[in-house]
């Protein structure tokens, strides 16, 4: 398995989750929920840029320590990525899913955060997904009329290799259910 730098994984995720600040106003809380997380990850990262520098390395490290706070802080994001791929799939690729952008969030969810969450949240959410623009809205906003193209095509299945690639690492480790949220 190839290295994954943590910092260049941040900044990949810094862009992906501006995500929620597209959506809309509702969903901005999420987006400053995800920065506290990589803020962690980053603060990590600046005051032990050894230990720090790949996610292998980080578990490693954390074990030994038997401090967790990087690996529970990525394991966060590792989850809101799932949700955001595959919204962004569904909602902007699929060209099969005639479903309202509201309703593939909704669908998303489910499979994904819902069973982390409390009633108060998962009816937080339910109302937030009410709000969602329109595909084309969306797509709009999000690929800004796709300067190259197929931008869309090229970018996603990064995405998705890079989630199996952490998933199937928390998973070796034991790590997937260390936090229920």
């Amino acid at each position: 398995m190839k290295s994954l730098h943590l910092h260049e994984f941040i900044i990949a995720f810094q862009e992906l989750s501006k995500f929620f600040n597209h959506l809309n106003r509702v969903f901005s809380f999420i987006a400053y929920d995800l920065a506290d997380k990589y803020d962690i990850i980053e603060n990590l990262c600046q005051t032990n840029p050894i230990d720090y520098c790949t996610i292998q390395t980080m578990i490693e490290y954390e074990k030994f320590r038997d401090d967790k706070t990087g690996t529970i802080a990525l394991l966060r994001l590792l989850r809101a990525l799932e949700f955001i791929y595959l919204f962004l799939k569904q909602a902007i690729i699929s060209p099969m899913n005639s479903s309202t952008t509201k309703h593939i969030a909704w669908d998303v969810y489910k499979q994904t955060l819902h069973k982390r969450h409390n009633k108060a949240i998962r009816l937080t959410i339910w109302f937030a997904t009410a709000t969602i623009p329109k595909r084309e809205i969306l797509k709009e906003t999000l690929l800004h009329g796709e300067i190259e193209p197929n931008t869309a095509d090229k970018c996603f299945p990064l995405i998705e290799n890079i989630y199996r690639n952490i998933y199937e690492l928390y998973e070796e480790n034991d790590l997937l259910e260390l936090v229920s949220l």
